[in-house]
């Protein structure tokens, strides 16, 4: 009975442990683009695609398969309201649709893009 104990208090510890760390790391998630967008600077045509962001670094890393496709720095916002939906918000400049946030599915968290630039000759 003593051996149970300590095994619960253990796995519970553990438990606890892990959690804090996904929610302090790296999250990724599926996103589909229905227009070309730039991000940062770089065109990333319509498609779907990996998203994933490390809440600590501030770092959003669009991915194509293995591929790098975009890079860009956000920062986290907390909405009242989740999200209905995957949720992206664009900005205009000239004819380029340029990223100025995201907000996925079942979240209140908003990533705000700091370094929202458009892609040359678009």
């Amino acid at each position: 009975m003593r051996f149970f104990g300590k095994s619960l208090v253990l796995a519970m510890t553990l438990t606890a442990l892990l959690g804090v760390s996904a929610l302090a790391g790296e999250m990724t998630k599926t996103l589909t683009l229905n227009r070309d967008i730039s991000v940062n600077g770089t065109v990333v045509k319509k498609g779907t695609y990996k998203v994933k962001i490390n809440k600590e670094t501030g770092e959003m890393t669009i991915l194509n398969g293995k591929e790098v496709v975009a890079k860009t720095t956000v920062t986290l916002a907390t909405d009242e309201r989740k999200a209905n939906g995957d949720e992206i918000a664009l900005t205009q400049s000239g004819d380029t649709n340029v990223l100025k946030s995201v907000k996925f599915d079942g979240s209140r968290d908003r990533f705000n893009v700091t370094s929202a630039q458009a892609a040359p000759n678009q």
